[in-house]
């Protein structure tokens, strides 16, 4: 099969062997895969994330060489392993969540060198994990339920309720997710923050009431403006030094959650948070059954999801892809269609 392997801070688009299925395992053709900005940061920072935490004491796989990453996709069963009940059928269009239950031990797919991820034609995943896709779903809208799902977990940590107004500091996926995610919940006060003209329409698009230039006018003022229960601020962007500027915008009492993933060290003054009394939640992931509310809501259309696809390549394309990623004025999430 191809896939497209990280090597040398590049992309190369090689034939390696097609994975065989062990116990509990299914081999799934790969239709769709989004890239995600976590893909994006192995890509950028493996090796830096492989030293940070041999440093600290948590060694963990080489993730900046000879790796498949993606784990935002939908498949086609084509066979099952052995200890696989088969409850499915080889044909069945299936999602999942990213993680391969491999000799009693849980590999990150997209993320270890251990299996596969999806910026290639066929991957494993577990069987027991496999969501079925409704005949109904396109595969574009099944391929956004790992990233939708991230933006529910993210809201759900918060305790959102319908009365609170939110604040989304940064539109790129994840922000997009959690905007799309609080209309699921009924929250409709929704301020989207971001500096990129194209990001703040896509997050009108998918439910921010209203959305902010933070380069001509204050978010957290904005956010104060509204009479609401409670305020929830989320950190969607993971950048150094966003935390503390929260901390000193955010109104009294507020919820913070922080679902961007800063790869820096990062400093803020707790004296400011304690003062104000706000309530710092990090999050990652989702449950099993968040993803599934995520691909339930995605098929039955209760967002506008189609503006969040701004683009599609096949794996030749997926260097370009990355470079194309990185002007928020032409993208948001590209697909890759493996077999294109």
């Amino acid at each position: 099969m191809q896939a497209a392997i990280i090597r040398d801070k590049q992309f190369w688009i090689e034939d390696i062997p097609t994975p065989q299925p062990g116990p509990g395992q299914v081999l799934v053709k790969v239709l769709s895969c989004g890239i995600c900005g976590s893909d994006i940061h192995l890509f950028n920072q493996g090796p830096d994330l492989v030293a940070k935490a041999a440093a600290a004491g948590a060694p963990i796989d080489d993730i900046g060489t000879d790796m498949v990453l993606g784990h935002e996709f939908v498949g086609e069963i084509v066979s099952f392993g052995p200890e696989t009940t088969e409850a499915l059928a080889v044909g069945d269009r299936v999602t999942s969540v990213p993680f391969l239950m491999k000799d009693g031990v849980v590999i990150p797919i997209g993320a270890s060198k251990a299996t596969t991820g999806a910026y290639a034609q066929y991957l494993l995943l577990t069987e027991a994990a496999l969501v079925l896709v409704p005949e109904s779903m396109s595969n574009d809208a099944a391929a956004l339920a790992e990233p939708l799902a991230i933006g529910v977990h993210a809201v759900a940590k918060a305790n959102a309720v319908s009365t609170d107004a939110a604040l989304v500091i940064g539109c790129g996926p994840i922000g997009l997710a959690t905007v799309a995610a609080l209309r699921m919940r009924g929250v409709t006060q929704i301020i989207a923050a971001d500096y990129s003209n194209r990001r703040r329409q896509l997050a009108e698009q998918m439910g921010a009431s209203r959305v902010v230039n933070p380069a001509e006018e204050n978010p957290y003022e904005a956010l104060q403006s509204i009479t609401a229960t409670d305020n929830i601020i989320f950190e969607c962007v993971g950048l150094k030094g966003l935390i503390h500027e929260i901390i000193v915008g955010a109104p009294q009492g507020s919820r913070v959650v922080i679902a961007g993933i800063c790869m820096e060290e990062d400093l803020f003054m707790p004296m400011l948070a304690v003062s104000k009394e706000l309530c710092l939640q990090f999050v990652t992931y989702y449950t099993p059954e968040e993803f599934a509310e995520s691909l339930q809501a995605l098929a039955e259309e209760r967002f506008n999801w189609r503006p969040w696809i701004t683009g599609r390549v096949n794996l030749r394309g997926v260097s370009d892809a990355f470079e194309a990623l990185k002007d928020p004025e032409q993208h948001a999430k590209i697909l890759i269609e493996p077999w294109s």
